[in-house]
Parts: structure tokens; sequence; C-alpha cells
């Protein structure tokens, strides 16, 4: 009786096993070519990436010397733009006190106080920048303020207000120079970085798609006769 029922049991086990191999859908068909065609495109498109990104490093390494350089043209001008500076600011005191260690001069006209004002207005507009040293070389003899060494002085003062005045402007421009070159600087680094990480991407995408195609060549020749039927292995 029992063996029966062991019987019965394995047919009923081999029927549904069966069932389900029927009913499991078969797995699509690959085709090879349209996967070798897949994976040059991708390994092509890799190398492209690739290249475009070792080109864009390129480009961001020569950016940021470009924006180093630049760096140090801004300090050197504002070296310069220091010592010019104070250049004057050394002759323009001996200026003001060769105006103080001069003879008072002779005073003509009713109003000395008004000239002497005048004479001092001057020297403050020439400070600031307001009037040339010949304006205020004028002015002086104007209101009898006149000595040949003072009037040297003076032109020496005026020669290194044009040069600090100079060395402001070009410190100014290798400022503008700097902000430039260090956005450009900053967009290159951003553009290699993006370029990089699409062109490990891509390697990667095409690699998976190598190994896939190695896989679906080796199913192919072991389906085709590859492997060893039963019976036919080698002989003893």
């Amino acid at each position: 009786m029992w063996v029966w029922v062991l019987v019965g049991g394995g047919t009923v086990l081999a029927l549904l096993g069966l069932a389900v191999f029927v009913e499991r859908p078969a797995e699509p068909a690959v085709d090879p070519q349209r996967l070798a065609a897949e994976a040059a495109e991708l390994a092509e498109h890799a190398t492209t990436t690739q290249r475009e990104a070792q080109r864009a490093a390129a480009e961001a390494v020569e950016a940021a010397e470009r924006r180093a350089a630049a760096q140090l043209a801004r300090d050197e001008a504002w070296d310069a733009q220091e010592r010019a500076e104070q250049a004057f600011e050394r002759a323009f005191a001996v200026v003001v006190e060769g105006r103080r260690a001069a003879p008072a001069p002779v005073e003509v006209g009713p109003d000395p106080q008004a000239r002497r004002e005048v004479s001092r207005a001057a020297l403050s507009a020439y400070r600031r920048g307001d009037i040339s040293v010949r304006e205020l070389r004028e002015v002086w003899r104007l209101t009898g303020d006149h000595d040949p060494a003072q009037e040297e002085r003076e032109w020496t003062a005026d020669r290194l207000h044009r040069e600090s005045m100079a060395a402001r402007r070009d410190y100014h421009r290798a400022v503008a120079e700097l902000r430039r070159v260090d956005r450009a600087a900053r967009i290159a680094e951003v553009a290699a970085e993006a370029l990089l990480a699409e062109a490990a991407e891509s390697a990667v995408e095409a690699q998976v798609a190598q190994d896939a195609l190695a896989a679906t060549r080796s199913r192919r020749r072991w389906r085709g006769g590859g492997r060893s039927r039963p019976g036919t292995g080698p002989p003893c």
C-alpha cells in the first residue's frame, strides 16, 4: 500500500515540476551583433570622454598657473604703489618744510593775509591732486612767493606724484586682471571635474558592455559544442 502512495506522490511532484518548467518564461534572445555594436559605441565614447577630460584637466592646470602669476603681479603692483606713494609723501614733506623755512615775502597790496590763505589753499589743492605743480607755482608767483630752490623741490614732488598715480592705476589693473583669471580658473576647474566624472562613468559602462558581450559569446560557444557530451569524453 505504501509503495503505491510513494509512487503516486512522486508522480504528482514530477507533474508539478514539469508545469513550473513549462510556465517559466523563456529568456529573451540576445543579439550578439547588437551587443557588440553597443559595446563598441560605449568604448568609443569612453575614449573620447577620457581625451576631453585630460584636455580639460590640462586647461585647469594652466588656468591655475595664470591665476598664481596674476596674484604675484597684483602683489608686486601693490608694493610698487606703496613705494611710489611713500616717495611722494617724503617729497611733499620737503616742499612743505621749504615753504615754512622760506623768508616771508614782501607784502604788496592791501590784503597780505588773503594772499597767504590763497597760497595755503593752493598747496592743499595740490596735495589732493586737484591742481598741478605748474598751477601751484603760478599761484605762488602771483602771491609773491617765488624761490628757485623751492621750485626744484616742487618739480620733484610733482614728478613723484605722477608716478604714484600711475602706480595706483597699475595696481587697479592688476586687481582686475586677477579677478578675470580667477573666474576663468574656477570655471576650468568645475569643467575638468565634471568631465573626469563623466569619463570614469563611461569607462565603467564600456567595461560592463564588454563583459556582457564576452559572456554572451562564451554561452554561444558552450551551446554550440564547446562542452563535452555524455559518453564522448577523452579516451582513458
